[in-house]
């Protein structure tokens, strides 16, 4: 079978292309920028730089993507829920088929809910947004239609493999147009239908190919001609018709001895002119008895030849088995000369082509759901099995890809992001590595998302994703002014070079203008301050103001040994050494001694080590005059009590 493409191409404005050349770089996710681009020779005298300049716009192309739409964010998200639900039984050792089976009736509900919701977008969108929602609408009924066989044939196989009772469901529920107008005509109760209706036969015949035997039986008793023996006999013909159930308690060759016998009896009476006072009767029990001119006459009756398909297994194969689908399938599609695109992903189907199936419903414009839920549903099943040309085994490698795909387009929205990377965690191979990247192309726009994107990084141990974030968001903060919120960003990045330079703004805004923010802040850091020596520093600050508040109430004894506490601890930064030795002037003047020896000794090591601040210079002497009065003092002291 050809393979359709459906590749896009897209015309670029000749006005672009006019010059020299053309460019295109990617932005993001999924959009590409396209520009005009005109090589220049780097050694040119006219131009002294490699880049042409050129008074063209960047127009940005992107692939249309149809889940992003607010009619379609119920389907994504739901269809979430039930793929993480897979992914943790799926290591389960019992039997996982019972389990599996009911998830993808739960991904057909919803199918079914975003069909139906489509339904009332076209019925209430405006003209010119309406041929769009009905494509919608068409995609996603083909992807139910599909995952419903898909389901049938792959995931619900009963005992017995014969696959004819599903069959028939599969097109009641997808064809129900016959059924509802035979549910009108049995519903006005005529005795009379056929003169009534000129629908009646049509909806007959129609229900007749769905196997709706009893339907039929109803509209043939509410027929003008009711009472004639005909009709008495083609009612009777069609109840006592075998119709085979895995459950009725026959094998298969003794309901193939029964189904024989009886159609041998309907043959016979259509033989002996039994239904000849009315044609119409008469081609529909030839219809019963499986001939299969009738069943193409009465084709112009369906709408796919896949109803036509379970028409003629109903009356002429009825306990075939899922291989022998296929013979039966190309038979039927090639004399209908089915060419739709749908028609080819259910052919592949029912001749059990995986390969081929992956490859049409990739085409579905849906931008890659269908492809990526539904081969993980089979993969877990044990029912994909995909060799390539080299003759290898690819399944694992596919089924990555298809969810690989998916996901990443979910990353380029920006809400639907965090539903994208929750996949990536089931792709062993590429999962995290592609989700690291993608969580640092997204744009952070508002702190709640910046927040979100962490928190995503945090689960997923990706620490350098939650430095760089942490960062941007830090240094946005300091360009605006904000320090307290710079701080909290670099503890949350746990960058100590980092958190080292934002303590230095708040020391060089202190040493500056002799107040510090965010005092609250700093005083609460707890352990938080260990990732950097400055932070430290400026964590122990409450003792640097509680140093001012002791000196303003006069205990000078306690507020030198906060002060001495603060220039030996080796953490304050080089700008900040010269504010310290300068508080420490007072002490050292003061009338009586507050600093021992030892302290002085103290302040006159680190006044050496640090006291070349162009702005201590001027107070150096001032110091060292202080400190030797002082330690005079104290020695004198400390000598008198040692006498004592």
């Amino acid at each position: 079978m050809a393979e359709v493409s459906n590749a896009q191409i897209i015309a670029i404005p000749d006005d672009v292309c006019r010059r020299a050349g053309l460019a295109a770089t990617w932005i993001g996710q999924n959009k590409i920028g396209v520009h005009a681009y005109k090589h220049i020779n780097a050694h040119s005298k006219d131009v002294p730089s490699s880049l042409a300049p050129c008074e063209v716009k960047v127009h940005c192309l992107r692939q249309e993507v149809i889940l992003f739409e607010p009619a379609l964010r119920k389907l994504v998200n739901e269809s979430n829920g039930v793929f993480l639900a897979i992914q943790k039984i799926k290591n389960s050792t019992e039997d996982l088929r019972p389990e599996l089976l009911k998830y993808s009736k739960h991904y057909r509900s919803i199918l079914r809910a975003c069909v139906e919701n489509l339904q009332d977008v076209v019925e209430k969108s405006t003209p010119d947004k309406k041929p769009t929602f009905e494509n919608y609408l068409t995609i996603f009924y083909n992807v139910e239609c599909v995952w419903h066989l898909t389901e049938i044939l792959y995931v619900n196989v009963v005992p017995g493999d014969v696959i004819l009772p599903q069959l028939l469901e599969w097109v009641r529920f997808h064809f129900p147009s016959r059924e509802l107008m035979a549910s009108k005509i049995l519903a006005k109760k005529s005795l009379a239908a056929d003169l009534d209706n000129v629908q009646y036969w049509e909806a007959a015949i129609g229900c007749a190919l769905h196997g709706k035997l009893d339907t039929v039986r109803s509209l043939l008793a509410m027929h003008s001609k009711a009472d004639n023996p005909a009709f008495g006999t083609a009612e009777n013909a069609i109840r006592t018709m075998p119709v085979y159930n895995v459950y009725g308690g026959y094998s298969v060759n003794e309901f193939n001895m029964r189904w024989k016998h009886w159609q041998f009896d309907l043959s016979s009476q259509i033989e002996s002119k039994t239904f000849s006072t009315d044609r119409n009767l008469e081609l529909l029990m030839r219809l019963i008895v499986g001939e299969e001119l009738v069943l193409w006459e009465f084709s112009k009756y369906t709408e796919a030849w896949y109803e036509l398909l379970a028409a003629r297994l109903f009356y002429s194969a009825p306990c075939s088995k899922q291989p022998e689908l296929a013979r039966h399938a190309n038979h039927i599609a090639e004399k209908w000369r089915a060419g739709r695109y749908l028609d080819h992903v259910i052919l592949a189907l029912m001749e059990s082509d995986l390969h081929q199936v992956i490859k049409e419903i990739q085409h579905m414009s849906d931008n890659g759901w269908f492809a990526a839920h539904l081969i993980n549903l089979l993969y877990n099943c044990g029912r994909l099995d995909i060799i390539d040309k080299h003759q290898i085994n690819v399944t694992s490698q596919l089924h990555e890809s298809l969810i690989l795909d998916y996901a990443s387009t979910l990353m380029g929205h920006h809400s639907l992001w965090q539903c994208g990377a929750s996949y990536f965690e089931h792709c062993p191979a590429q999962g995290l590595t592609r989700l690291q990247a993608l969580l640092e192309s997204i744009p952070l726009g508002s702190e709640a998302r910046v927040n979100k994107i962490i928190e995503v990084a945090r689960q997923k141990h990706m620490t350098n994703v939650v430095t760089s974030v942490s960062k941007i968001q830090g240094m946005k903060c300091i360009r605006q002014g904000r320090l307290g919120n710079a701080l909290a960003w670099a503890l949350k990045a746990q960058d100590g070079a980092f958190a080292t330079f934002i303590a230095d703004q708040f020391l060089k805004n202190y040493a500056k203008h002799g107040e510090l923010e965010c005092q609250d802040l700093l005083e609460n850091l707890g352990s938080c301050m260990l990732i950097s020596d400055r932070l430290t520093f400026l964590g122990l600050y409450r003792k640097y103001c509680e140093f001012h508040q002791t000196y303003g109430l006069g205990e000078f004894k306690d507020a030198a040994a906060l002060l001495v506490s603060l220039l030996v601890s080796n953490l304050t930064p080089k700008y900040f050494w010269s504010i310290l030795l300068t508080d420490a002037i007072p002490l050292l003047e003061a009338e009586d001694a507050v600093l021992s020896s030892k302290d002085t000794f103290e302040l006159l090591q680190t006044v050496e080590e640090h006291g070349n601040d162009p702005k201590f210079q001027d107070k150096i002497d001032l110091f060292r005059l202080a400190a030797a009065r002082n330690l005079a003092r104290a020695l004198n002291i400390e000598g008198c009590l040692g006498d004592h």
